[in-house]
This record gives structure tokens, sequence and C-alpha cells, in this order.
């Protein structure tokens, strides 16, 4: 394995900078966007806490112990909660595992307003946008009733970590029904992987079957699910039988996926396109289920599981430069629009630097 102190350091500052400067924008964008304006073109509002800097955080907080990395992270926090706590999408709330981590370990208030304030969005969004199964469309505003697997991602970790905190039952269920109805309606039944979405009305399924990062959405959110309802704490909500099904589902899902790894450990950016593009967003979000598979099941599974893990990690600390974290698969523009453009961004960075994290303490 190629990973050292070295490797890991790099990668910590670097999203440490990335966190803290990512939104600033250079005078060609600024141009741009002036330009835009001018012309009455919309121009999506300055959002600090999207999900890509969400992801970052995230995977920052693996090393909340180190004060400098703790620092940043609540310094990202401080410059939201400063401009009012503004909330653009439901992708705002992916980062609020971390945020609730900051407030338990500062007890100030302000960060928990902050997870009230994300906690009520997304309740608030469900009630007035949900469709008649109580799934969330990812872009209410367009009105087309499309849920994307991303926004299971994005929002149900959170949402279940503050409804278990605080003993909030409809977000616990919020985020169990988001997971459910892809499950139900947005998978593909002959290989079990995932479409991109689906829209309930016309159970009509979209985007490409097995796209590498709607997999690493969906485990993100049902791992969220189960991590925070485990140990008996289902029962508390009288979901218990639904953390079964949903477990079963886990490694079901676990199962259909792994077997497209590659050689060289990686996951192609479409699963089944074996000779393809390798994506080491897609690769990291994989591995965070590897990893936490390998806890859920049995001494055997638990060992295939986490060779597949640590295969997977061999191939993100291959694709390190610099801090860096690159063959990544560009942003994804909807469905079935998959740019076809590799580099170094955000959503590889800091997966991988959680991923890498819980490498290192299990060595």
């Amino acid at each position: 394995m190629r990973m050292n102190h070295e490797l890991l350091c790099r990668m910590k500052a670097e999203a440490v900078w990335e966190l803290l400067h990512y939104s600033e924008k250079d005078m060609k964008r600024k141009c741009r966007d002036m330009l835009k304006k001018a012309a009455g073109r919309y121009v999506p509002p300055q959002d600090d806490i999207f999900w890509d800097t969400g992801l970052l955080a995230n995977g920052l907080m693996e090393f909340s112990e180190e004060k400098e990395i703790f620092d940043a992270v609540r310094e990202y926090f401080d410059r939201w909660t400063a401009q009012g706590m503004p909330i653009h999408y439901m992708d705002d709330t992916l980062c609020g595992a971390a945020l609730l981590q900051v407030y338990q370990a500062t007890s100030e208030e302000k960060y928990k307003k902050g997870a009230d304030r994300m906690a009520e969005y997304l309740l608030d969004l469900a009630q007035k946008e949900a469709d008649a199964a109580g799934s969330i469309p990812y872009r209410p505003a367009q009105k087309n009733g499309h849920v994307y697997v991303d926004g299971i991602g994005m929002i149900c970790p959170f949402l279940a970590m503050y409804g278990v905190a605080y003993e909030k039952e409809e977000a616990v269920r919020l985020a169990v029904t988001q997971i459910e109805n892809m499950l139900k309606y947005g998978m593909d039944e002959k290989t079990g992987l995932p479409y991109h979405g689906f829209r309930y009305e016309s159970r009509v399924k979209y985007g490409i079957i097995g796209w590498g990062r709607a997999a690493g959405w969906l485990f993100m959110g049902m791992r969220g699910v189960l991590y925070q309802l485990r140990n008996g704490k289902a029962a508390r909500f009288s979901l218990a039988s639904e953390y079964r099904k949903l477990e079963e589902a886990f490694v079901g899902l676990l199962e259909a996926v792994s077997r497209y790894q590659r050689k060289d450990g990686g996951f192609s950016w479409q699963l089944e396109a074996m000779e393809g593009p390798a994506d080491s967003s897609a690769t990291a979000m994989i591995a965070q289920a590897l990893y936490f598979g390998a806890e859920l099941g049995n001494t055997e599974a638990g060992i295939k599981w986490k060779k597949r893990f640590r295969s997977a990690v061999d191939f993100l600390c291959e694709s390190e430069k610099d801090g860096k974290i690159y063959r990544c698969l560009g942003e994804c523009m909807g469905f079935s629009q998959y740019p076809q453009v590799y580099g170094a961004y955000p959503w590889s960075l800091g997966t991988a630097l959680e991923v890498i994290g819980k490498e290192k303490e299990s060595e």
C-alpha cells in the first residue's frame, strides 16, 4: 500500500484550503456572471455550503481532534452563520453532519440553530413538495417530480443524525422513506443497480443504470441511516423491521456493486463499463460502504469487504498528487448528462480523505 503519513498530510492541507477558498471566484467568472445578469440570465446565488464543500467538511471531521482542522471547519460554519444561515437547496444540508459534530464539541448555540434550520427546511420541503410516496424532488421549483438519488446521500445522513440526537421521529422517518422509495422505484431489477432517479407518478426511471456515483450516493444515505439506528436505536422510533430490511438491502447492493470492482481496485464511472474510465469519486463513496459493510457482516463477509476496501484505498492513493485526488469524473449536469471530463475535484478529495483516514485508523 502506497499510503503514508505525508500523503495524508497533503490531502488534509489541500482539503482545508479548498473548504475555505472554494467559493472564491476569479476575475473571469465574476465578469461572466456580470454579463449574465446584464443579459437578464439567471446567476446562481453564492452558496458557501453547497454539496461539494459539504463533502470536504464531512471528510475533514474524520480528523476533528486536530485543532487546525477543527478550527477550519468551524470557520466554514461561522461564515455561514454570519450570513444569516441561508439555505438555497437540499444540497446545503449535506454538511449538516459536520455541523452537528461542531455543536456537540463546542455547545455553542449558533451551531444548534443552524442544524435546526436545516432540519426545518427539509421537513417543510417534504410537507410542501413531496410526491404521493413521500419522496422529495431534487429541484422542486422545476415542478417535474424528478427524484435524484444524489438527494438521498445529501439529506438522509443528516436527517437521521439530527432525529436520533434530538428525538425527532419525523426526521428519522423522512430519511427512511427516501431510501425505501428509491429501492422500490429506482432500481434495475436485472442487475440490482440503481438508476440515477425516478418519477413516482409515471413510474419512469431516469438516467443510466449503474452510474458509479449514483451507487455512491445511495450507499451514503443508507450507511448514514443504518449507523444512526444501529444498536437497538431503531426500536425507539418503532423502526426495527424497517432497519432489518434496510440492512439486508445494503448488503445486497454491496454484493451487486462489488462485483464490478476493477483489477486496479477502482470502480468505473459507469460500473458495468469495466474497460471505461475509472472514477475516484465513485470509488471513494463505494469504499465507504465497503468499510461499513465489513462491520455489518459475519466474519467471512467482513474479511471479503475489508479486502475490497483496501484495494480501493490503494487506487485512491495512486490517484493522489499534491494533496488532490485525480481521475475524478466532473460534475453531472442531470439525468444521462455525465461529461467525460476527469480531473481533481472536492467530491473526490472529501470522500477519499474520510476513507483513507479510516484505513489509517485500522493499521
